[in-house]
Order: structure tokens, then C-alpha cells, then sequence
């Protein structure tokens, strides 16, 4: 543990003893036993059994937040944070390996985050909204605990990787932004429910959260097995092809600049930057000797490699998880013009996502290089491109992959002028 993040342990804790005992002192004694028993069991039971968002950047969030927000109205600010405290302890992790100071900081932020919100609810309900139902005033305190608790974990995990981005506290905000939102309108129906009608209804909307959680949950292990599957697969392509190893995967990666370019639905852009990554996944039913030759193929070699996107559509066909937009690897050797394989489509007739991969396949080619054929400078790449349009590529496509190229965003990519003269005179050789 470094010097910086003990001091700043240290100071999480004074602040801890300090609103603890300034709390403790002022309304530790003004208490509804029945209030406070119910939300405690039921923060324990939820933070131990319902992590409701996991997403790929790894960042988990819980139900607290919904629950705490009856707390808010219910409770004063010292059991508030009482209940934060104790009720957001996971047993299970605990098990696994008890850590006393990562413990007692967590302790700290939740009664800190949760108290500090809860005086922000009381500060502000009378001035906002009086006797009405506190919208504005949940939401209020509800950013309070979210900046405070997140900043807080923020602030020692970059202590601890001694990694400190400045732009990355933004990023870390951002991807959270999304589960305040659905938390702020959980904890309103979940408080709504405990004023108007019940404990009984509040429990109800809690086991309906748990039936809707895991939907997510079984629908997140199906990303993650497809996910799995492609890496296997791009594995495979990479131990055949030898010479083009990396190639999918940097078409992917091409792939992945151009559908935002052209403001593809999140959904379209990830299935096609899925299947950029397999793309050639029928090259291993080719010959070895195919693939591997840095002489002219013969016409009946020419014709086999052709067969790899057929190859490639029949392989994967009857696999349910990735078997949707699969026309996209069947036709990426299409050209715009119609003059492309394995059925000359000719315009739009081709899908979006094959036009797509068809332009980030040969812009790898061209920076890359081939046995046959050295990598282009940028500004022959964009000649190629312009020349190309309505050729063999869509020449929209063509225009924003011109734009990307000339916005910078694959500049580590090109090699340097003077290794592309030494590669062409190799050529040459």
C-alpha cells in the first residue's frame, strides 16, 4: 500500500468518525424500529443476491440505491447511513477473503455516501416540493450518493494502480450514468409502492426486479458465449493463415470505426464487428499450400480460395448464437459494380454490413501488404480508394473511409515511408 493511499484511507475514516458522531449526537435517538428493521433486511437480501447490471466494462451495480431512496423519506440521516453500511456487506465475498481495511473503507463510503444524500433529501424537500411526492428531491439525493460513493472508489482505485487518467474519471462517470437513471426510477416506484399501499407491494416490485435481473443475467452469458465462440474461431483462422495472423481481428477493428461513421444501431454495428472478426473463417478448408504460395495461382487455385466465403457461410449456418448476418461473410468479396464473387450482387443488392467489410478487408490489405504485394502510404491508399469508388466499393463507404484515413484515426497502422521503399525493393529482389 503506497503513501498516498494510506493517507487517503486515513482521511475516509476521520470523515467517517466526525458525521458519525455529529449525527449520532443529533438524531440517533429519533427512530421507527419497524421502518428500520425492514429496509436493513432488505438491503442485505438484495446486496447479497441481486447485482442487477454487469456490463463488459466490468463495472457492477447493485439495488441499493432504489431501496436507500424509501430510506431517504423514511428515515433521518444517521440510519440512513446505518443501514447503508451494514446492509450493503456481501457475506459471500466475505467468505471468500476477508481484507479489514478494504472492509472498513467500504463501510466508511457507504455510510458517508448514504448520510450526506439523505441530509441533501431533507435540505431540500421542504423548499421544493412540501407535501407533494418528492421527485425532485429523491433525484437530488440520488446524485449526491452517486457522485460521493463512485468518486470515492474512483479516487482508491487509481491510488492503488498508481494510474491516475484525467480523462477516465469522465469515462467512469459516463458508463455508470445509465444505471442512476434506472435506479433513480426504481427507488420512485419502490417508494411510491411503501407510501400508498404497502410493504407487501414493495416486496412484490423486489421479486419482480429479481425475475427481470435474471433475464439480463442469462441474456449476458449468451453474449459471453458468443463472444467465446468468435475468439475460438479467430484462433483457428490465425493458426492456418500464418501470413495474414492478426488480419481479422484489425479488419474488426477497422470495422468498428466505420459503422459509427456511418450510424449503424449499436445492435447492426456489433454483430457486424463480430463477423469481421471470422470473416475468413471458411480459408480453413483450403489447401495449405493455397494459402501459404507467394506464386501467381492457377486459375483452379484462384477458384478454390474463392470458395472460402461459402465455406465460411456453411460452416456457421446452423450455429444459432452467430448465425444472424451471416450474408455478410458470404458476400464481403462482392463488388459494388457487380463484378465481385461468389454471385456478382451488384449495388444495394449486396447488405450494408458486407459493403462494410468488403472496404475495411482491402484496407488492411493495403496497409499490411501481402506476399505478393507490398503495404501503400496513406496517400496512396486514399488514391486507391477514390479510384475504387463504384468500382469495387460503395461509394459512400469508399468517402468515409477517406474521412477516417484522413482524420488520423489508423495512422499507427501505416508503416513509415522509408520501411515501405526497403519492403518494395525486397519485392523487387
Amino acid at each position: 500500500m503506497n503513501k498516498k493511499l494510506k493517507l487517503y484511507l486515513i482521511f475516509i475514516h476521520i470523515s467517517f468518525i466526525i458525521l458519525f458522531l455529529i449525527l449520532f449526537n443529533n438524531s440517533a435517538f429519533d427512530i421507527n424500529l419497524l421502518n428500520l428493521s425492514f429496509l436493513l433486511i432488505t438491503l442485505v437480501f438484495i446486496s447479497n443476491f441481486s447485482m442487477f447490471f454487469n456490463s463488459m466494462t466490468e463495472i457492477t451495480t447493485s439495488m441499493n440505491l432504489p431501496v436507500l431512496a424509501t430510506a431517504f423519506f423514511t428515515l433521518n440521516p444517521f440510519w440512513v447511513g446505518v443501514i447503508a453500511a451494514i446492509g450493503t456487506i456481501e457475506l459471500k465475498s466475505q467468505k471468500l477473503g476477508f481484507v479489514w481495511y478494504k472492509f472498513l473503507f467500504n463501510r466508511a463510503v457507504f455510510f458517508i455516501s448514504a448520510s450526506v444524500a439523505s441530509i441533501a433529501f431533507n435540505i431540500s424537500y421542504p423548499y421544493i416540493e412540501t407535501n407533494s411526492f418528492p421527485f425532485l428531491s429523491i433525484l437530488f439525493a440520488s446524485l449526491v450518493y452517486f457522485i460521493l460513493n463512485n468518486l470515492f472508489v474512483f479516487i482508491v482505485i487509481n491510488l492503488a494502480n498508481n494510474d491516475v487518467n484525467k480523462m477516465s474519471l469522465i469515462s467512469y462517470f459516463r458508463e455508470l450514468s445509465k444505471n442512476l437513471i434506472t435506479s433513480y426510477f426504481l427507488g420512485l416506484i419502490l417508494l411510491a409502492s411503501y407510501i400508498y399501499f404497502s410493504k407487501v407491494l414493495f416486496v412484490l416490485i423486489i421479486i419482480l426486479l429479481f425475475i427481470i435481473k435474471d433475464f439480463f443475467y442469462s441474456r449476458l452469458q449468451q453474449m459471453n458465449s458468443y463472444t467465446q465462440i468468435i475468439e475460438s474461431f479467430l484462433k483457428v483462422i490465425d493458426s492456418k493463415d500464418h501470413y495474414t495472423e492478426g488480419h481479422c481481428e484489425r479488419v474488426a477493428k477497422y470495422t468498428y470505426h466505420l459503422c459509427n461513421e456511418m450510424n449503424l444501431s449499436r445492435a447492426k454495428s456489433e454483430k457486424v464487428i463480430s463477423i469481421a472478426k471470422i470473416h475468413d473463417i471458411g480459408k480453413i478448408y483450403v489447401d495449405d499450400h493455397i494459402l501459404s504460395t507467394s506464386d501467381n495461382l492457377s486459375d483452379e487455385e484462384y477458384e478454390e480460395i474463392k470458395r472460402h466465403t461459402k465455406y465460411g457461410y456453411q460452416l456457421l449456418k446452423d450455429i444459432d448464437l452467430i448465425n444472424d448476418e451471416l450474408d455478410i461473410i458470404l458476400y464481403h468479396h462482392e463488388r459494388w459494380d457487380g463484378k465481385g464473387y461468389p454471385e456478382g450482387l451488384e449495388g444495394e443488392a449486396i447488405p450494408v454490413g458486407a459493403r462494410i467489410l468488403t472496404a475495411c478487408d482491402s484496407l488492411d490489405v493495403m496497409i499490411t501488404g501481402r506476399s505478393y504485394k507490398p503495404p501503400m502510404t496513406k496517400e496512396e491508399i486514399i488514391e486507391e480508394f477514390k479510384k475504387c469508388a463504384g468500382g469495387q466499393f460503395d461509394p459512400e463507404i469508399a468517402q468515409k473511409i477517406i474521412e477516417l484515413i484522413k482524420d488520423g484515426y489508423f495512422d499507427d497502422k501505416f508503416k513509415s515511408e522509408e520501411k515501405i521503399k526497403e519492403l518494395e525493393l525486397a519485392f523487387d529482389y
